[in-house]
């Protein structure tokens, strides 16, 4: 009997056929002339029950997809890693800049390195209590010694 292939050409039609393909090339020499590149290499074969060539596509499809997923990732975090890199030399370029026109101008001193920040004004707490104490009791019972 013949092997029969199917129409997808990934399969036979019967698995009886197959699992006998199997059986008879498993472990025997590939052979071909003497000097063929593939005369002493071995097949090796295993009949999958259950198994579809669909399986093996969407598998190696998959194994792309993650793949370009994790080097895209790479990459973004890179770039980010380099923006970030050129951002805080410009930023220290644009410090020294001010310092240095800041000697320029005389400004002398610790002053001339230092950016001047904004105070903050603090509110006044509301009083608690409609402006009465609290009782001795009461905060010795929060403060103990």
């Amino acid at each position: 009997r013949e092997a029969v292939v199917s129409t997808q050409s990934t399969g036979f039609k019967r698995k009886k056929i197959a699992k006998a393909v199997v059986a008879s090339l498993n472990g025997n020499i590939i052979g071909g002339k003497k000097g063929s590149y593939y005369h002493d290499d071995i097949w090796s074969m295993k009949y999958l029950p259950r198994f579809k060539w669909a399986n093996l596509t969407e598998k190696l499809a998959y194994d792309s997809a993650v793949r370009k997923k994790k080097l895209q990732q790479e990459l973004t975090q890179v770039k980010k890693e380099t923006n970030f890199y050129l951002e805080q030399v410009d930023k220290k370029k644009m410090i020294s800049a001010i310092k240095r026109k800041r000697e320029e101008k005389g400004v002398a001193g610790e002053a001339a390195g230092n950016v001047a920040e904004p105070s903050a004004k603090q509110r006044q707490l509301a009083v608690s209590n409609k402006g009465k104490a609290l009782p001795n009791s009461i905060l010795s019972n929060v403060f103990t010694q």
